[in-house]
């Protein structure tokens, strides 16, 4: 999985980049059979009165025709991260689920379309 890793008043560390990684690592396994995806993940610290951390990810995958988005504002890094990326995962199955369940219906369809054809006979 490709990914573009983005972060505004925070510094991408080494620890960073391999958390991120780790993150995204779950969701590859959803989308590894449609092909390449990428990921853009955008870290941010908010500064001001309540000081939280922002992560955003959206996946751009072959098979979809508009990227899927998630965020989190959460207290650490961390938590955001991992806020998001659960979010990310919940809509990907949640697509992935919709798709499943157009192409069975259209799957029965042609079905019933054949055995009308076979009656006739």
């Amino acid at each position: 999985m490709n990914y573009n890793l983005k972060g505004t008043n925070v510094a991408i560390t080494d620890e960073i980049r391999h958390y991120v990684e780790k993150g995204l690592n779950t969701l590859d396994k959803l989308v590894k059979s449609e092909g390449k995806p990428r990921v853009d993940v955008e870290l941010e610290y908010k500064e001001g009165e309540a000081k939280m951390y922002r992560a955003e990810l959206m996946l751009h995958a072959p098979g979809t025709t508009e990227p899927l988005r998630a965020e989190a504002e959460r207290g650490t890094l961390h938590e955001a991260m991992d806020a998001a990326a659960s979010e990310l995962l919940h809509e990907l199955t949640k697509t992935k689920k919709k798709r499943m369940r157009v192409f069975r219906h259209s799957a029965v369809r042609v079905k019933e379309y054949l055995r009308g054809w076979r009656d006739k006979f």
